[in-house]
């Protein structure tokens, strides 16, 4: 029995398109036709039935297919239950990361996950934090990076850092020499935020409600591109975390000031789903994930005050 055949045979089975299939396996569709041909000549049997729809299974090879997934599932184990423990671990880990977390850690991360879990492939998605702890909640995420979460007895957290926010803007926009900015004075200022669903759209609200102030809200803008660029080049100002910021801090084309009196401030952490998380794979990409994150607070590349580490259920 040729395993790769039987990989094959399974991969056309299960996307029921020659063509779909050929596209998954990087393999021209004529050779994968005839490789097909060549395990239903050795079984003696025909175990598709091709017709203008696609294919279909056969009695036989549904029987076929049953015990071939099982087949190659032990033959891919094979390699992790002999070698390196790190290569013993492998897997599909869905992460998501709110666009300003991606900005400063999706890169670091990806980087080592690839060197230090090669079995392992994660697939990062990225979106609001309130949208990434409904998905974690609803099975959708193995993980989620997440600002204020909220307790849900399915989801395990574990706290990374507390990010203040910051008033950004072009650099000839706000005065030499300013760092910090009271919350009082950010009724001057023209705003772009993002929606009402964004946590700290919500955080920011609030503390201005309970302060008395009446924000300049101009626009809301759910991208953190375009927020950034109406920042440096529009004339108006946006509130954002610094590690969203830091490269154009660095260049230059933003400046930003601190709000205070009071702080803004909000939680960053890890969010694990107790459920669909709980295998070596997740639980191996969890601990990078606070390792990585964890080393960039203490390094100063990700700006904030360190969490208390624990976890909640």
């Amino acid at each position: 029995m040729d395993a790769r055949r039987l990989r094959y045979f399974v991969t056309v089975a299960q996307l029921g398109s020659f063509s779909a299939a050929a596209r998954r396996l990087h393999i021209a569709q004529p050779a994968l036709s005839r490789q097909v041909k060549a395990l239903e000549s050795m079984l003696g049997v025909a175990l598709l039935v091709r017709d203008a729809r696609g294919v279909s299974l056969t009695h036989e090879g549904e029987e076929l297919l049953a015990h071939a997934v099982h087949v190659l599932e032990q033959l891919d184990m094979l390699p992790r239950l002999v070698g390196p423990k790190s290569l013993r671990i492998a897997g599909r880990v869905v992460v998501g990361l709110p666009t300003s977390a991606g900005a400063v850690i999706a890169v670091p991360l990806l980087r080592t996950a690839i060197e230090r879990f090669p079995n392992v492939r994660i697939h990062l998605i990225e979106s609001l934090s309130g949208y990434l702890q409904e998905w974690i909640e609803s099975g959708r995420l193995d993980l989620a990076v997440v600002y204020d979460p909220k307790p849900n007895p399915g989801i395990r957290i574990d706290p990374i850092l507390v990010e203040d926010l910051w008033l950004v803007g072009a650099p000839q926009s706000l005065p030499p020499g300013l760092e910090v900015l009271p919350l009082q004075e950010l009724a001057r200022f023209p705003l772009v935020v993002p929606g009402a669903s964004h946590s700290h759209r919500r955080l920011l609200e609030g503390m201005a409600l309970s302060h008395g102030v009446r924000l300049n809200i101009r626009a809301e803008v759910d991208s953190l591109t375009i927020l950034k660029r109406m920042a440096a080049d529009a004339g108006v100002f946006s509130i954002l975390a610094h590690g969203a910021v830091q490269a154009e801090l660095k260049a230059g084309t933003l400046r930003a000031a601190r709000l205070v009196e009071p702080v803004l401030s909000r939680t960053v952490a890890l969010a694990s789903s107790l459920s669909r998380g709980d295998n070596q794979a997740c639980h191996a990409i969890a601990k990078l994930t606070l390792e990585v994150a964890r080393g960039m607070v203490a390094a100063g590349t990700w700006r904030g005050r360190p969490e208390a580490k624990g976890a909640d259920t």
